[in-house]
């Protein structure tokens, strides 16, 4: 979709006259800074009306357009509960995107902001996603599933192909470390809550983003990924240390909202384990085997025993 087609699509669609485009990144599809004036009366107040503002546009080919429905139902579902997210800008017939051959065209509110320093935020990052994790209790809708194959297996598939001579070792650590939490009770999860995906602005808001890899996993992966400040390449003791504390004062605020048992609070750290084994296999999906050697899956594995001895 080039420029020419984005520019009609806003006027036409959103009514926005005079729009200019800069695009912002790509991944999953392409993504576009927009600077227009909102000329939809249903969606701006009077005051608003004429004054140029800021909106992030996603175009999705139809090998992401499924994952890009759900994400923008669940940013609809939210946004209608009160929860701080991107506000979806409908079209003029009311609806949350707009479809042209294939392409799926996502317009929302641009949040100006940076990410929340998680040693200064963490209770209120675990406030948030605490309510997140009880508002997704009621989501109408099903999504998929993701368990040990997609947590453990998927790496040591990668493994093999590659025929790496200490896989053994990589198979009685996964096998370790579901055994421990495998049995966890599921709920519906962000699936990817680093804190890139949070935007705090100016007036100290925090908004959660991003809603391509929700899933249904053990909740405890979310609360890890928005915890672990350690290094993936080079532990530091700081690191652990630095951790352990954004765990805590995370959990006082994740707890107002959402109970976790014992067993899920003390799982904490065989969660940061088993994150190394998943984003290795997301790494290799995107960027193909050989994008890592012998040498790096070596230093993960004395990555995992060293954070083991830390913890």
């Amino acid at each position: 979709m080039d420029e020419k087609q984005l520019l009609e699509i806003l006027k036409t669609q959103y009514g926005m006259e005079g729009a200019s485009v800069e695009f912002l990144r790509e991944g999953g599809g392409h993504t576009y800074v927009v600077n227009a004036k909102q000329e939809n009366a249903k969606q701006v107040t009077m005051k608003q009306e004429n004054a140029e503002q800021k909106y992030l546009a996603k175009v999705i080919g139809d090998a992401f357009a499924d994952t890009a429905r759900q994400s923008v139902s669940v940013m609809r579902y939210l946004e209608e509960n009160g929860f701080p997210v991107p506000k979806t800008i409908l079209t003029k017939d009311g609806d949350a995107f707009f479809e042209m051959h294939g392409d799926l065209f996502v317009l929302m509110e641009f949040i100006d902001g940076d990410e929340p320093d998680m040693e200064k935020h963490a209770a209120e990052v675990g406030e948030l996603v605490g309510r997140f994790h009880q508002l997704m209790e009621k989501y109408p809708r099903e999504t998929v599933t993701r368990g040990k194959e997609f947590f453990i297996g998927r790496y040591l598939e990668f493994l093999r192909k590659k025929g790496y001579p200490r896989l053994a070792d990589y198979e009685e650590l996964g096998d370790r470390l579901w055994e421990k939490v495998g049995r966890q009770s599921l709920g519906i999860c962000h699936g990817d809550l680093h804190r890139g995906n949070l935007m705090q602005s100016a007036d100290g808001k925090i908004y959660l983003t991003d809603f391509d890899t929700i899933c249904r996993a053990p909740i405890m992966f979310d609360l890890m990924v928005a915890c672990d400040v350690t290094n993936y390449f080079n532990l530091q003791p700081e690191d652990v240390e630095t951790t352990k504390q954004v765990w805590k004062e995370f959990l006082a605020g994740y707890s107002k909202y959402h109970m976790l048992s014992p067993e899920e609070i003390g799982s904490f750290p065989d969660w940061v384990s088993i994150r190394h084994f998943q984003l290795q296999a997301t790494i290799l999906e995107i960027y193909g085997i050989d994008c890592i050697d012998e040498g790096f899956i070596d230093s993960q594995l004395s990555w995992l025993r060293k954070w083991k001895q830390e913890v």
